[in-house]
């Protein structure tokens, strides 16, 4: 072989060990690309499928006691909305501690854990039912990277949907709204989007 030939074989070999390269990298991109999709995917899922079921055994009771105190306090805030109610959805978790079906639920939100540039979606459940709607309880992260949280309840009476509730007050004292309509967007750092919008009835509760 010529010294040419061989030159011009060793620029073939690193070409191909390059280009080797390069779709390898490739593919590990796509891949974590996938990953990261599927990811926020299943996160917007589970989080809708968390509110769905709790907002669905929602309920207000008239027995009501000083400590004792049921309620669904629903704020219109931009872009994540705030509810504060009393479910039947508590799951027990251990056989031998002195918890029933019933919990507050909240959701709030704050800044983004993982440095996002959005927020991050908090889930509050507190097994004692007290006039402390906003406090106590076990404060978890629902789903990071949110967009946006928009909650309306229809109003059966007035038969419309309406941004915020109020059981302790107003026209809607000791009334529940029929159903509620959740629409929630994620977005990671990369672009990534999932939208996800539900409606689902409030079961009625006679106490």
């Amino acid at each position: 072989m010529t010294l040419i030939e061989i030159v011009i074989a060793m620029a073939m070999l690193a070409f191909m060990a390059v280009s080797v390269v390069v779709v390898m990298r490739n593919s590990a991109d796509a891949q974590e690309d996938i990953r990261e999709r599927t990811e926020l995917s299943q996160m917007g899922r589970n989080a809708m499928e968390v509110m769905r079921r709790e907002f669905a055994m929602a309920f207000v009771s008239k027995q009501t006691t000083e400590e004792w105190v049921t309620f669904f306090k629903a704020t219109d805030r931009d872009p994540i909305d705030e509810v504060h109610f009393v479910t039947r959805a508590h799951e027990k978790r251990y056989s031998d501690t002195k918890e029933s079906d019933l919990a507050e639920i909240s959701y709030t939100s704050e800044s983004d854990r993982h440095g996002g540039h959005f927020a991050t979606l908090l889930h509050r459940e507190d097994a004692t039912i007290d006039d402390q709607w906003d406090r106590g309880g076990t404060v978890l992260p629902l789903a990071h990277n949110v967009r946006k949280l928009n909650l309306r309840y229809f109003d059966q009476r007035k038969e419309e949907w309406v941004d915020e509730w109020d059981t302790e007050s107003g026209e809607q004292v000791n009334r529940m709204p029929r159903a509620v309509e959740i629409v929630l967007e994620l977005e990671d750092k990369k672009g990534n989007t999932a939208s996800y919008i539900t409606r689902g009835l409030i079961m009625p509760h006679g106490l």
